[in-house]
């Protein structure tokens, strides 16, 4: 296979033969450990070095995955099942720039989300092809979010509300939750005004729904960014 991107720090040939086995996420724990499971978000405390390895790791899997080159799973548990009625809608901004590419956005999904989740040998689905169980364009799709929502106000509709979004770190509020994801960092910025009018209506969609920032989920994390909450927060424009 020949790769499309100029690589400096990887050697993306060496791990066609991991990708292909259905065990490729345990294999390749030392790179996702060091480059995604230990990382928390926080740039300057990275190399640029560091950075730009890892950021070739995200565009390895993208054309890995684009080519139908890592070993996935064509059927597993329905985890569907586990929808609720959806009372809850889930804030998040996806940290990344406006002009981050959907499959970037996935193939994140794929390492963050799925890949440690596969790894960890209390669950039943440890050292088994991944599965996501949902579908996007007719290819499987790892995106944890029902919407994303560019800065133009166009949005991708991901996920159906039938689908339960690996999204905010609690599995009951992922089972009754929509996640609505701006697609932009906004650790110090608001979304801009069409993306703010675009999430306006899709969540009118969900009426009497409650609506929280992931942050106000899991603690831990600081998405949707630090002007979302307070008398002044932009979750006011939401309501």
């Amino acid at each position: 296979m020949k790769f499309e991107k100029v690589y400096r720090y990887i050697n993306p040939n060496k791990y066609i033969d991991i990708f292909s086995q259905p065990q490729w996420y345990l294999e390749m724990q030392p790179e996702l450990k060091e480059f995604f499971y230990d990382y928390d978000g926080i740039r300057d405390n990275k190399s640029k070095k560091w950075l730009d390895t890892r950021s070739e790791y995200v565009t390895m899997v993208c054309e890995l995955l684009e080519n139908d080159r890592i070993s996935l799973a064509d059927s597993g548990r329905n985890w569907d099942n586990d929808r609720l009625p959806i009372d809850t809608i889930v804030i998040h901004h996806s940290s990344t720039p406006p002009d981050t590419a959907i499959e970037v956005i996935n193939a994140l999904g794929l390492i963050r989300l799925y890949a440690p989740f596969y790894s960890q040998k209390e669950n039943q689905e440890f050292g088994q092809p991944v599965w996501s169980n949902h579908r996007y364009k007719n290819r499987q799709t790892f995106i944890a979010y029902h919407y994303i929502v560019r800065e133009d106000g166009t949005f991708e509709h991901i996920l159906q509300d039938s689908h339960i979004g690996w999204h905010c770190g609690s599995w009951n509020y992922n089972c009754r939750s929509i996640a609505i994801c701006f697609l932009d960092d906004l650790k110090k910025a608001p979304p801009t005004r069409k993306a703010l009018q675009t999430a306006k209506k899709i969540i009118r969609k969900y009426p009497h729904c409650k609506i929280f920032g992931h942050r106000e989920i899991k603690p831990s994390t600081l998405c949707p960014g630090n002007l979302f909450l307070g008398n002044e927060g932009w979750r006011n424009i939401l309501l």
